[in-house]
């Protein structure tokens, strides 16, 4: 007869588990997280829906408030350049201007008969304050030149408004024109070729808008308002500043403005989320469009949506602490012997043995209190024995790792740990970790040239490239911290020094002043020739000196015995650079506190003097 188990269900096995964990948290926690579960957590989210609501409805109302401007702005922009397209039908249809532009003349004098029988241009100024000037440039060499007829030219011709004004026949462009009579200023121009009935061509004819008009409508505008061509130029703004700059400088775009439609859209403006509004004007007579921009930060949308959400958070973060203090109350109540039960296990699991649950009772908790003492006393007993063996294997192992210790010291020797650290930058270079293997081979280097130094002159060039050797292992431990320049050996290549005098200072320096420092190091070494004398300069942007110990280490350097141990290596080099050299030679110590210390080394230049 076969058994068969039953597994239980998904349900159930989840259902256990939950029960498990739950019986593995303490009562308070408990307690908290139903608390959390049941009214925090609901009531946070309902806040935070209510306060995302109220800031989309401030979005939706400020956006629906620009778009209102838009339109108004729209109207009123549209009604001052309808008198600008009203004057040019005017004048496109005046034959008498024709007339006058397309007649041959013999001398100046009926030129100026003809402009004096001709004002109309001067009327449209009086009449229209938006009209900043009217200009026509026409071919005729016979006409001459005032501030309203021109004659075209030859880069005038070539001008990209007025290619544009050729290529619409006759409708007319809204473009960003230079005016000649003021001083070439660019102003938001009607463009517009005029010909005859045979479709001659006759002069293209210029009305300026007057840009206060313009911007005078956009400047009560709260948020960045500016109008621009199709060209992308701002032509009018509330901030005078972006007045004549193309739009994606504005927009901080790459590339050529995007052909979109008019609405609204969210943009990154100025590294800030804002919305962007976008309203064009279109004229029945005109061959492009002019185009309202308005952007409109989120911060300042969202404001007033802030505080009401502030008070809001108040009221229910002041709730929920009161709730939250209740149930605290009541956990603690509840939970209060468990809690001096759980301190007592606290003080004697780090380490007070000698301590003993005060819980009374004769409940549950009363019985694990006298169980737990009964433990703590056995663990005491138990702890002693360990230590007592614990010090005993600890004698031993020291023991035996002093005897292991000096039977590999005696087995190492110079050529075994060369051998040993070539092997290992081999074995890094044959992995690929370039850095470690350039590193392992500067310290067998410098570990190879401390050992085989003498007392005899060696090249600068070399010294130089031990100290580089020397930085690099150390740019290796402290990474981006620690920078460094050095002196071309090219600058010193006749010159020979005493061995280990420059990598000494370097190292003191960045001992006693890198690694102290907070932030990133520089130690910068470098060359200056004097007549006779080389100096060496040693700078660190280090912690520096305070004034009394720099006074006590200057004073140092001179003294043959120093009880004190600090900078031994300083006071080493330059004992060393007066025996070798002479009096006048040696270093000189500057240093401020907090800034870094400066280290001088004087040497002597072509034949090397000695005592």
């Amino acid at each position: 007869m076969s058994m068969f188990r039953i597994e239980p269900s998904p349900w159930r096995r989840g259902l256990t588990a939950f029960s498990t964990s739950m019986n593995n948290i303490r009562t308070r926690r408990k307690l908290v997280l139903s608390y959390l579960l049941v009214v925090f957590l609901p009531v946070l989210v309902v806040g935070q829906l209510l306060t995302n609501t109220l800031r989309e409805q401030s979005v939706n109302h400020a956006v629906e408030q620009a778009a209102n401007n838009l339109k108004k702005i729209e109207r009123q922009v549209e009604e001052t350049l309808q008198i600008h397209e009203g004057v040019s039908n005017t004048i496109f249809f005046d034959k008498k201007l024709k007339e006058i532009v397309s007649r041959e003349y013999a001398s100046e004098s009926e030129v100026f008969q003809a402009y004096r029988s001709y004002d109309s241009f001067t009327t449209y100024l009086e009449l229209y304050k938006s009209i900043a000037g009217i200009r026509m440039y026409v071919n005729n060499e016979t006409l001459l030149e005032n501030w309203s007829i021109f004659r075209t030219d030859a880069q005038t011709a070539s001008a990209s408004w007025f290619q544009n004004g050729l290529e619409s026949r006759g409708k007319i462009v809204w473009d960003y024109v230079p005016d000649p009579t003021r001083s070439n200023a660019k102003h938001l121009s009607l463009v517009r070729q005029v010909y005859n009935l045979d479709m001659s061509y006759i002069g293209m004819l210029v009305i300026s808008v007057n840009p206060g008009v313009l911007n005078a409508i956009l400047e009560q505008e709260p948020f960045e308002t500016l109008i621009y061509t199709d060209r992308g130029e701002i032509v009018a703004s509330n901030d005078k500043a972006w007045i004549g700059k193309p739009l994606q400088q504005f927009l901080q775009l790459e590339g050529e403005l995007p052909r979109e439609a008019d609405g609204v859209r969210s943009i990154r403006f100025r590294d800030e989320p804002a919305k962007l509004l976008v309203e064009s004007i279109e004229f029945a007579a005109s061959a492009d469009r002019l185009h309202i921009v308005s952007v409109i930060p989120e911060t300042s949308i969202v404001r007033d949506a802030r505080q009401v959400s502030l008070i809001a958070y108040t009221i229910v973060g002041a709730s929920l602490l009161a709730s939250c203090a209740l149930i605290l109350f009541f956990s603690a109540a509840i939970s209060k012997r468990i809690s001096v039960l759980s301190h007592d296990m606290r003080r004697v699991a780090r380490g007070d043995l000698q301590h003993y649950s005060l819980v009374k009772g004769n409940d549950e908790i009363g019985q694990l209190s006298r169980h737990f003492n009964h433990m703590v006393a056995n663990i005491g007993d138990l702890m002693r024995q360990v230590r007592e063996v614990a010090e005993s294997r600890h004698e031993l192992e020291m023991k035996q790792k002093e005897i292991r210790f000096k039977m590999l010291a005696n087995q190492v020797d110079p050529h075994f740990l060369f051998n040993a650290l070539e092997t290992v930058r081999m074995k890094a270079h044959c992995n690929g970790e370039g850095e470690i293997a350039d590193i392992v081979k500067s310290i067998g280097a410098l570990l190879r040239n401390n050992l085989e130094a003498g007392q005899g002159a060696v090249p600068f060039a070399s010294e130089i490239e031990l100290t580089r050797m020397y930085l690099e292992i150390q740019h290796f431990r402290f990474g981006s911290k620690l920078a460094y320049s050095l002196p071309n050996t090219n600058e010193v290549q006749d010159i020979t020094i005493l061995p280990l005098l420059l990598q000494p200072i370097v190292e003191n320096a960045i001992v006693h002043g890198i690694e102290r420092k907070i932030g990133s190091g520089f130690v910068d070494v470098s060359l200056d020739f004097e007549p006779g004398k080389l100096l060496v300069v040693i700078k660190d942007n280090g912690v520096g000196i305070e004034a009394g110990k720099l006074h006590d280490l200057v004073a140092s350097l001179d003294d043959q015995e120093d009880d004190t141990g600090k900078r031994i290596g300083l006071r080493n080099v330059h004992q060393r650079m007066k025996l070798f050299y002479g009096q006048e030679y040696g270093l000189r110590l500057t240093s401020r506190e907090g800034e870094g210390t400066t280290v001088i080394m004087t040497l002597p230049r072509g034949e090397q003097k000695h005592v």
